[in-house]
């Protein structure tokens, strides 16, 4: 397993160990910017079948079914009705910048689409002449979640390429994508800089890129300690707060557009952002380094 320092940083600077996660998992916050980030994760290509989302998420959902019975059933309780009521917070925020497109094509890029759910539940969400506009390509590391994807999104006039992020997006041409979403991808990304650096450089100058992460800054976390939902091991290798979050898309030239008190609420394990295009698109080669 790799040495990994804080990425918002372009050399090892001084960190502490966090008793947070199980052997042989290393976790560490950064005493220079504050970001917790896992220090030995996996390598890259071990995400895309024997870390891949839908083996841990299979694992982790089966351990909280064990260990936390009534916790897991309140929680998959919620979730569904919030599916019924169609509360998906992460959806409106980008439906609602679709809607505000002007006419012609809504250029989209779903990163870390998994089975390409997402992109069904925004179009569900979206007037007929808005969803006919919407070009979608998705960009998922998991072998099987990317096949899958590619054959949902194709009936829409897209695809999905089977890539990491950063090599994903690199495929695609620069200023031109409208939207771009990052739901619950960021904190799996060993780059998180390059990754949003990478976003940046597809954005055309007026577009939008709508991210949802855990929220490391909420009570339950502080209440729950190392059983709170969004600790994931080894595949959640950032933790990030508010302030972490906006100070890495910083780094990758990107201006903050919304987060409102809602959207970063302590009662949420949940944090969302908006962030756009600023004038200097910094190169991914710099904005890594």
């Amino acid at each position: 397993m790799p040495s990994r320092h804080c990425p918002l940083l372009a050399s090892p600077g001084r960190s502490r160990p966090l008793d947070l996660a199980p052997h042989p998992w290393e976790v560490r916050q950064c005493l220079e910017t504050g970001l917790v980030f896992l220090a030995n994760p996996p390598e890259q290509e071990q995400f895309c079948e024997e870390f891949a989302w839908e083996v841990t998420h299979a694992e982790e959902s089966a351990r909280r079914r064990r260990e936390e019975p009534l916790t897991y059933a309140m929680s998959e309780s919620l979730k569904a009705a919030r599916r019924r009521l169609k509360r998906d917070k992460f959806v409106a925020i980008a439906a609602g910048i679709a809607r505000d497109r002007p006419s012609g094509p809504v250029r989209l890029i779903d990163v870390g689409c998994s089975d390409g759910d997402l992109f069904r539940r925004l179009i569900g969400r979206l007037s007929a002449d808005v969803a006919e506009r919407v070009e979608p390509v998705g960009i998922e590391i998991s072998t099987q979640l990317a096949a899958r994807a590619d054959a949902r999104l194709r009936r829409h006039g897209g695809s999905c390429l089977h890539a990491a992020g950063i090599d994903g997006l690199g495929r695609l041409p620069a200023a031109t994508t409208d939207l771009v979403l990052l739901c619950c991808v960021l904190e799996h990304e060993l780059d998180p800089v390059g990754l949003l650096a990478a976003c940046h450089e597809r954005l055309a100058d007026d577009g939008r890129l709508v991210v949802k992460v855990p929220n490391y800054a909420c009570l339950a976390r502080r209440l729950r300690g190392r059983r709170w939902c969004g600790y994931r091991w080894p595949d959640h290798v950032n933790y990030f707060t508010p302030a972490t979050l906006v100070a890495t898309a910083e780094r990758a030239g990107l201006r903050l557009i919304r987060m409102s008190l809602a959207d970063r609420s302590p009662l949420s394990d949940s944090l969302y952002a908006v962030f756009g295009s600023s004038p200097q698109r910094p190169s991914l080669l710099s904005s890594a380094a």
